[in-house]
Order: structure tokens, then sequence, then C-alpha cells
């Protein structure tokens, strides 16, 4: 037979000291701390890869539109485009860029004036 013993619990027996009180609350805030920064990381964990989802289709639907632009076009059709845009630049470079400059007389600077350095020898 098994005879009953009153050592099983004796936490809820008897009362808790205040050292004991004070310990099990700050086991308590403790815990709740860290559910609070797990909470937090996951939180932050599904907001990163809602973002990182966000970009991954922003990336998939800037390429579809590029092929769809570039779709109806023969390479031929791309390489003539090209080269018509290169002339285009060639001749805006050469004849809407460049302005003559009418030549500038030249003006014969006194010795005063003159940037030389040299003694009284140079009158």
């Amino acid at each position: 037979a098994v005879v009953p013993t009153s050592h099983a619990q004796p936490e809820t027996e008897k009362q808790r000291s205040p050292k004991q009180l004070k310990r099990l609350q700050e086991q308590k805030e403790r815990e709740m701390k860290k559910m609070a920064k797990r909470q937090e990381k996951a939180l932050q964990k599904e907001r990163k890869a809602a973002e990182k989802a966000r970009k991954e289709e922003e990336r998939e639907r800037k390429l579809e539109e590029l092929r769809l632009e570039n779709e109806g076009k023969t390479p031929k059709e791309m390489e003539e485009e090209k080269r018509l845009a290169e002339e285009q630049e060639l001749f805006e470079k050469e004849f809407l860029e460049t302005e003559e400059k009418a030549p500038q007389t030249h003006v014969k600077k006194s010795a005063m004036d003159s940037n030389r350095l040299g003694g009284s020898h140079m009158a």
C-alpha cells in the first residue's frame, strides 16, 4: 500500500517569502520580455519577407515590360534603330553644338602689363 506523504508540494502549503515572490516576479518579467522580443523579431522577419517579395515582383514586372517592348522588333530593326540614334548623335555633335568663334585680334601688351619677370634692363 502507498502511504500519502505531505512533502509532495511544500511550496503551495506554506507561504512564500518576499525574496521568493520577488524572484518569481522578475522571472515572469524576463519571460514577458523574451516573448515580446521574439514577437518583434517574427514581425520584422515577415516585413522583410514581404519587402523582398515586393522587390522581386517589381523586378519581374520591369523585365516583362522590357521583353514586351523589344518583342515586336526584329534584330535588323533594332540594329537600324541603334544606327539612326548614333547618326543623330553625331549630327547634333557636329552641327548643332559647335559654333565658330570669330578670331580675336591680338593686342600687344606693354612691358608693364606683361606677366614676365624681368629686371630694369628689359625696358
